[in-house]
């Protein structure tokens, strides 16, 4: 019976509420605006999206089909050892530090 009780009771609130909102000129002006503002907010994201992967895919292209970072590897020959003994470890202190 309590059930039944609460089931009346949320449907009639269910029904002033929404409808009481549904007459509202100022509910129905604040959902067009945040509508709007949902939909400005959408199409700013798609667009920044979209300017942000074009720049990604021709910073990809360019770097698959560029040949000067290529060149520029092999032309500095193989990597230097990092320094050993009490110099080395200043040094990657320091480094660390910064």
């Amino acid at each position: 019976m309590n059930q039944f009780i609460n089931r009346i009771a949320s449907y009639v609130a269910n029904e002033i509420i929404i409808k009481g909102l549904a007459n509202s000129k100022t509910f129905q002006r604040f959902a067009v605006r945040t509508d709007s503002q949902i939909q400005n907010l959408k199409r700013q994201s798609n667009e920044s999206i979209d300017s942000t992967l074009d720049e990604l895919h021709k910073t990809a292209t360019k770097t698959a089909f560029s040949t000067s970072t290529k060149e520029t590897i092999a032309s500095r020959g193989p990597p230097k050892p990092p320094p050993t003994g009490i110099a080395g470890f200043f040094t990657a202190f320091g480094k660390e530090i910064q």
